[in-house]
């Protein structure tokens, strides 16, 4: 039996979603679905309770406890060797959720595996591998002078390197870290690791903080490009992005001093970031303006055969999406246009073979 656990805020229609994918599973045996609701709201509660309640367990929550804590009640509730994580705002394809327990039935050593990650349900857009963070990518790569601009774009370049290779093998790859949004975990890895999530992350990087510890435990992650999920990233709680930003950001520090806080280069790179920055100027950034239509970009004839389209939140692209393609136009796709999250935005074009690529991206501001 299958544990699968997710939780909501303020996405109960996407939960419905997410429920339905693991009810029309191919898994021998479906699921054992948990709804917890952290969203203090009555009808968002309602909503879940007349939905989902003769196919799930919903759990209503008095107040929003944070990601971790509303998994680690499920968790410590039931006694399933496999723990399904998904995030309202993702769903499972047709035969992933067997696929994923099958691999790790087979590789004992397989503490956690992930599926491959589209963006959109037209399958164009793949989302990037999770990279890990640690105190030399903190210290080289912020883009505060031309030096460290370098560095930071040099670090996207090997990030793309890396994404591509998930991307485009058909083969099991072992990682470093996976995402928490779509990953099915074994239980015992998961206590030999010190147990599920650390509850000081209330929202982001409790998921990077577990991967560390079951790597430290003994055991493999891995993704298994056979199973795939869709996950339309940011769909969830759009009126509260800059609140999410804070808290990523608090979570971030959370982790890099519980794992780094003496390390060295980690100590170094906090007194540079409190100090005066100066202004850099790369990559070169071509500005569209506010287009009210998806952008089309041409493409060098040496590129034809095969090209990268990359979308990013950063000038930096790390991390980034990809969009892999053909042909002389590269037309970032209408149906990932539509999702994207407000702000500014960032494209890169280079070919999908080479490593290196002209310091150049483009821009466009969505309201």
């Amino acid at each position: 039996m299958i544990t699968a656990i997710i939780v909501n805020f303020y996405s109960a229609h996407y939960v419905v979603r997410a429920v339905n994918s693991l009810l029309s599973s191919e898994d021998r045996k479906k699921p054992d679905i948990w709804v917890v609701d952290n969203s203090e709201d009555a009808a968002e509660a309602d909503f879940l309770k007349s939905r989902l309640g003769g196919c799930c367990t919903v759990v209503i929550n008095s107040k929003n406890v944070g990601f971790g804590a509303a998994c680690n009640q499920i968790f410590e509730q039931t006694k399933s060797e496999w723990i399904l994580l998904l995030n309202p705002d993702a769903y499972m394809e047709k035969g992933a959720l067997e696929i994923l327990r099958s691999f790790m039935y087979k590789h004992p050593k397989a503490g956690a595996t992930g599926p491959i990650i589209y963006w959109d349900e037209g399958h164009n857009f793949l989302l990037p591998p999770s990279p890990l963070p640690n105190p030399w990518r903190e210290l080289l790569t912020s883009p505060v002078d031309h030096v460290r601009a370098r560095l930071a774009w040099l670090n996207s370049l090997w990030w793309r390197h890396q994404s591509l290779s998930i991307w485009q093998t058909a083969k099991p790859k072992r990682q470093r870290n996976l995402s928490g949004g779509h990953v099915l975990l074994r239980r015992t890895a998961v206590n030999r690791a010190g147990g599920l999530f650390d509850t000081r992350f209330f929202l982001y990087y409790e998921d990077t903080d577990l991967f560390l510890r079951i790597r430290h435990a003994g055991f493999d992650l891995f993704v298994v490009p056979e199973a795939s999920v869709v996950h339309q990233f940011s769909g969830c709680v759009r009126h509260k992005e800059q609140w999410k930003r804070e808290e990523m950001a608090k979570s971030g520090i959370l982790f890099m001093e519980k794992h780094y806080g003496n390390h060295m280069a980690y100590r170094l790179a906090k007194k540079r970031k409190a100090g005066p920055s100066k202004t850099q100027s790369m990559p070169m950034i071509t500005d569209l303006g506010r287009p009210q239509k998806p952008p089309v970009f041409s493409v060098p004839k040496k590129w034809c055969s095969g090209w990268l389209l990359e979308w990013s939140p950063n000038p930096f692209m790390f991390p980034a999406a990809g969009y892999l393609g053909k042909g002389d136009k590269a037309v970032f796709p209408r149906e990932a246009w539509s999702i994207l999250p407000p702000g500014k935005q960032f494209v890169r074009l280079g070919s999908s073979r080479n490593f290196l690529l002209p310091l150049k991206t483009w821009q466009w501001e969505k309201e």
